[in-house]
Parts: structure tokens; C-alpha cells; sequence
């Protein structure tokens, strides 16, 4: 009876044991296949979500527009470039008198000094500013822009240039600050308040400000391409 037992016992535990292998080897199976399937989907998967590749073209379009947008934004909203310019200006200050001379004369306009120099004098084949009055020689005085100064010398006139009550020695410039008076030899017909103005002028582009533009154009297409 015992031998009959253990035989049966020996036969039931060979009839378990067999399914148990069996499972594990179809597990191991199973699981070596799995990188197989896993990576068949990966690969499908573009194919599988096509709204990838279009938000992707739109996201490229969109970096796109933005940079033509960042292009045209530097080129047309940058402020302009802006220099500084002096500008000397004689106001006339006489009374305009012209009894001394025996004959009516005209007092003369306001004279804006455009050149780094200029002479003045009655005569105007040898003068730059003319003042037509017979107590102006006929080059009485030479005008020079210096440093941001205004500077007179007198041409050795007749009636002699003066700044304020001073008279110049002929030959030695002399710095006239603005609101001096200067007068070229009469006080009633040829004297002047100096007047100094600063004015912002736009400059031209400079040769590195296009080529800094050339650059940023050159990126701008090479983005875009």
C-alpha cells in the first residue's frame, strides 16, 4: 500500500510540475518578445499621430514669422542716428540810425555764420558777409567757429571791431561768448547780439550700421531656408 502511494503521490507532482514549466517558459518567451512589439511601435507611431508632424511645421512656420517679424521690427523701428550741430547767429541790436552817414541806410538782417570762417566787410567781391554801410571797411573783420567758440579778429579796419565796449587789437582773435554784442565799426548800423543755438541733426548711416543690417538679413534667410 505505501509503494502504491508514493508512487501515485510521485506522479501527481510530476503532472503540477510540468504546467508550472511550461508557464515560465512561455513568460520568458514573452518577455524577450516584447522589445520586438515595443519597438514596432515606436516606430509606427509618427505614422499613427500625423498632427505631430503638423504642429511641428506650423511651430517651424510660426519661429519663422517671428524672426522675419524680429527683422523688420530692428530695420524700420530703430530710432535713427542723431548728431548735434552749432549754429552762430549775429541779431542785429542798433537802432537803425542812419543820420551820421548823410544818406538813408538800411539796417542789415540777421547773419547766421554757415562756414567754419568767413570774412566780413563792405565790399563784396573780398567778403563773405556784407554789410553795405560806408563805416564798414571793405574787409573789416574774419569770423572762425573754434571749438565750439565763436572767434573775431579784426582785418585792421578803420573804425576798428569791437566785443561789448572793448576794441580789438588788429591781428589777435579774441572769443566772443553768446549774448556779446560785436560791432564792426558802427554802432548804430553794424552792431550785433551773438547768438549760439544747438540743433540735433539726423546722421547717415554709418558703414557698420549697414553692415550690422547686411548680417542680420543674411541670418534671417539662412533661418528661413
Amino acid at each position: 500500500m505505501e509503494a502504491a502511494a508514493a508512487a501515485a503521490s510521485s506522479s501527481i507532482l510530476l503532472s503540477f510540475s510540468s504546467p508550472r514549466r511550461s508557464t515560465a517558459a512561455t513568460f520568458l518567451r514573452l518577455s524577450t518578445a516584447s522589445p520586438r512589439i515595443t519597438c514596432s511601435a515606436t516606430q509606427q507611431l509618427p505614422l499613427a499621430a500625423p498632427w505631430l508632424l503638423t504642429a511641428e511645421k506650423s511651430s517651424t512656420r510660426r519661429r519663422r514669422s517671428i524672426l522675419s517679424l524680429r527683422c523688420s521690427s530692428a530695420a524700420a523701428g530703430s530710432p535713427s542716428a542723431v548728431a548735434s550741430s552749432e549754429r552762430w547767429i549775429l541779431e542785429p541790436a542798433g537802432d537803425g540810425d542812419w543820420k551820421h552817414i548823410g544818406y538813408r541806410v538800411a539796417r542789415p538782417g540777421a547773419i547766421e555764420i554757415a562756414s567754419e570762417a568767413m570774412t566780413v566787410g563792405r565790399v563784396p567781391e573780398n567778403a563773405d558777409v556784407v554789410i553795405p554801410v560806408a563805416t564798414v571797411s571793405g574787409v573789416h573783420a574774419r569770423l572762425e567757429k573754434k571749438d565750439g567758440n565763436l572767434v573775431v579778429t579784426d582785418m585792421d579796419s578803420t573804425n576798428g571791431t569791437y566785443v561789448n565796449e572793448r576794441k580789438l587789437v588788429p591781428g589777435f582773435p579774441v572769443a566772443v561768448q553768446p549774448g556779446s554784442l560785436l560791432i564792426f565799426g558802427d554802432i548804430h548800423l553794424a552792431m550785433f547780439r551773438v547768438r549760439k543755438t544747438i540743433v540735433d541733426v539726423p546722421a547717415e548711416a554709418t558703414k557698420d550700421d549697414q553692415q550690422e543690417a547686411k548680417t542680420v538679413l543674411a541670418s534671417a534667410v539662412q533661418e528661413t531656408s
